[in-house]
C-alpha cells in the first residue's frame, strides 16, 4: 500500500533528520520525514542542551562543531527566540594541581585552534557560577560554549518544515528499504510504502536496522543518562564540566602533559568503571541537569539502569551537597550513536545508489545543523566534496576501530 512519494525520504525526526529536511526543502526538494515515535523522541529531546566547543578535538571534529554552532543564529532569525539559545560560555573546572598543569597546556592548545578560552582561578570562576563545587581550585572558561532547549528547537524546526511543505509522519516505524536492484527507491513502513529518489538514514542509534539490508553502519547505541531537579533559585547561565571522566576527551588525552591517573572515574555498585561526565547545567526554567552516565553499549533499551542512577546520585551528593534537599523531577535517558573515531557519518553508501547516511552524531547539538547542510549539498551535488570526506562511510577509522574509542557524548 502506498503512503506517500517524494524526492527524498528521511528516516529519523531528531535534530539531524529535521535539519536535513530543512536544508533540502530550501533547495526545492519535496521531502518526507518518517519518525518511529514523535519528533525529538530520542537523544535530541533527552539531553542537557549543551553545545561544548572547548572540548572538541582539533581538526574535523572541532570544525564541524564550530560551523554547526554558528548556524543557530539563523535559526533564531527564522524560528524566533523559542528554543532558549544562549551563548554564555562554559566552565571546565579542576580539583588538583596535577590537573591544573594539564589544563594549562589545554588552554594553549585551544587558543592555537581559535577558541576564546582563559584559565581562571577559583574566585574568578565562582564569579561566573556559584554552582562550582567547593573542591574546585580553578577552571577554563570558553566564551563560545552555549546551551539551548533541544525539545523546543526540534519541535519548532518541525513546525517550520511543515509550513514549508515537508510531510512528517510520526508513530510510523520503518521496516526496511524499497529497492530496485542496487538502487534505494524509498522505504516501507508500518503504514505503507513511501517512494523516493533518495533515502537519508538519520536514525542515530537505530542505524543498525540497516543490517537487514546488508548495509553495515558502524554506529553503536550508548545510553546517556542525567538527573533533573525541580526548579531552584537561579544560580548560573554558564554550563559546567568537571574532571570526572575528563580523560575520555581527546582534546585532553592527546596532550603531551596528560597522564591517565590524574582524572578520576566513577564506579558502579558492582565496582565496574562506569562511563561518566561530570556535567551540571541549568535550564531556563531553573531545573538543574546533573550527570551524566554512559552505559548499555549496543542496547536499544532507553531506560537508565539502577546502577547508573545510583552513580549519578552518589556523585552529585558528594560533589554538590548543597543540592541534597532539592527534589528530583526526572531521570532522562537518550540513546546516542557512537562511531569508532567519534566523528559522524555524512555519506552516500557505495553499492546502494540513492542511499545516504547522516548518523553517529555523538555531539549532535553542535553537529546537527551543519550536518543537514552538508547532506543537502551532497544530494544536490553542490559544494566542495572534500568538506564531507572526513565523514565518509568508507574512511579507514570506521573499518578498523573499536566502537566508542575516543568518542564521547557532548549532549
Amino acid at each position: 500500500m502506498a503512503l506517500d512519494q517524494a524526492d527524498v525520504v528521511i528516516v529519523g525526526g531528531g535534530i539531524v533528520g529535521l535539519c536535513t529536511a530543512h536544508a533540502l526543502r530550501r533547495r526545492g526538494y519535496d521531502v518526507v520525514v518518517v519518525e518511529q515515535r514523535f519528533v525529538a523522541f530520542g537523544a535530541s529531546g533527552r539531553n542537557s542542551g549543551c553545545v561544548w566547543l572547548q572540548t572538541m578535538h582539533e581538526g574535523p571534529e572541532l570544525e564541524l562543531a564550530r560551523k554547526g554552532e554558528a548556524l543557530y543564529e539563523g535559526f533564531i532569525d527564522e524560528l524566533g527566540p523559542t528554543f532558549e539559545y544562549r551563548r554564555n560560555g562554559g566552565l571546565f573546572f579542576f580539583d588538583t594541581e596535577a590537573q591544573r598543569s594539564i589544563f594549562e597546556e589545554y588552554v594553549d592548545n585551544r587558543r592555537v585552534n581559535g577558541l576564546d578560552v582563559e584559565l581562571l582561578d577559583a574566585p574568578a570562576a565562582r564569579e561566573l557560577s556559584n554552582a562550582i563545587p567547593a573542591s574546585a581550585i580553578g577552571a577554563v572558561f570558553c566564551a563560545q560554549d552555549a546551551q539551548f532547549n533541544g525539545q523546543k528547537f526540534v519541535r519548532g524546526l518541525a513546525d517550520a518544515c511543515r509550513r514549508s511543505g515537508v510531510r512528517i509522519y510520526e508513530n510510523t516505524a520503518v521496516l526496511g528499504l524499497l529497492r530496485r536492484g542496487d538502487t534505494a527507491c524509498g522505504v516501507t513502513t508500518v503504514r505503507g510504502e513511501i517512494a523516493a529518489q533518495a533515502v537519508v538514514w538519520a536514525a542515530g542509534a537505530w542505524s543498525g536496522i540497516l543490517e537487514r539490508e546488508s548495509v553495515l553502519i558502524p554506529v553503536e547505541p550508548v545510553r546517556v543518562g542525567l538527573v533533573q531537579t525541580q526548579p531552584v533559585n537561579k544560580r548560573s547561565d554558564v554550563i559546567l564540566h568537571g574532571p570526572i571522566g575528563a580523560a575520555s576527551y581527546r582534546a585532553l588525552s592527546e596532550l603531551d602533559s596528560f597522564t591517565t591517573d590524574v582524572f578520576p572515574s566513577v564506579r558502579s555498585v558492582d565496582d565496574q568503571v562506569l562511563g561518566y561526565q561530570d556535567m551540571i547545567a541549568q535550564s531556563s526554567e531553573g531545573n538543574l541537569l546533573l550527570g551524566h552516565t554512559l552505559e548499555g553499549p549496543g542496547s536499544l533499551n532507553p531506560h537508565i539502569s539502577m546502577a547508573a542512577t545510583m552513580a549519578m546520585m552518589n556523585t552529585t551528593l558528594t560533589r554538590y551537597p548543597k543540592y541534597a534537599a532539592d527534589g528530583v523531577t526526572g531521570l532522562w535517558a537518550g540513546l546516542v550513536g557512537f562511531t569508532p573515531d567519534g566523528l559522524p557519518i555524512i555519506s552516500a553508501v557505495e553499492g546502494v545508489r540513492g542511499l545516504y547516511i547522516n548518523a553517529g552524531h555523538s555531539f549532535g547539538n553542535a553537529s546537527g545543523p551543519i550536518s543537514g547542510e552538508l547532506m543537502a549539498s551532497l544530494i544536490a551535488d553542490e559544494g566542495d566534496a572534500d568538506e564531507v570526506k572526513p565523514f565518509a562511510l568508507d574512511r579507514p577509522a570506521l573499518n578498523n576501530g573499536v566502537i566508542g574509542n575516543g568518542a564521547v557524548a557532548n549532549w
